[in-house]
């Protein structure tokens, strides 16, 4: 049913009955008029029975798409969510908060460049674009190659110092010294690279779009 050439009450009380309705039932304006007279008054005093069908159906139609969004939120949603890397990221046990942060972070971008489409996005468009890409492909070489391989180097050193070894495999005090010294010194380089990166990432934040 077409609309009424009206977008004031003023208008749509004189147009024809013809332009009005249609086979009895009242047209709703093309466009309404801000803080214009109220059409509803207008239909509840001359059309009081067809407003309140009309009025009370689209009041359901609206309840029940409202209810349905919730309906697919509370089910479809919660079996087959979005954001299946930040998920994976996330316990459900409890997790200290310095490392639940890094770990979402450093996910964050490697989910960017391995799942998204940054292929379309115009990195040569500015020298800003431009850098950015620069800095999240050095996140993204840290968290994947850099990081991984400096933790290990600490790990076997740990095991080297730590390990369960027979009498004669042992340190001696100064070589124990000189190999925890390297541990302390190999952590402490790490962390604040990590600390680095989860820094760098969030200034990029705005960059991590497609």
């Amino acid at each position: 049913m077409k609309p009424a050439k009206a977008s004031n009450l003023y208008e749509y009380r004189n147009l024809s009955k013809s332009e009005r309705e249609f086979f009895g039932l009242y047209r709703t304006p093309e466009l309404y008029e801000v803080n214009g007279d109220s059409f509803e008054n207008y239909w509840k005093q001359n059309y009081p029975i067809q407003f309140f069908v009309r009025n009370t159906s689209e009041n359901f139609w609206i309840t029940l798409s409202v209810w349905k969004d919730k309906i697919i939120d509370n089910t479809w949603r919660r079996l087959f969510p979005k954001n299946k890397w930040a998920r994976k990221i996330i316990p459900h046990t409890y997790s200290d908060k310095v490392e639940l942060i890094k770990d979402f972070l450093f996910a964050g971008i490697v989910d960017f460049v391995e799942n998204e489409p940054i292929e379309f996005i115009e990195w040569e468009s500015s020298e800003t674009h431009k850098n950015a890409f620069r800095r999240i492909n050095k996140c993204y070489a840290f968290i994947k190659k850099e990081m991984p391989e400096k933790q290990i180097k600490i790990d076997e050193l740990m095991d080297d110092l730590y390990g369960g070894k027979e009498l004669n495999e042992l340190f001696s005090e100064s070589e124990e010294d000189e190999m925890f010294d390297e541990i302390n010194k190999l952590s402490k380089e790490l962390e604040d690279e990590i600390q680095f990166y989860c820094v760098e990432i969030v200034s990029l934040r705005n960059f991590l779009w497609t």
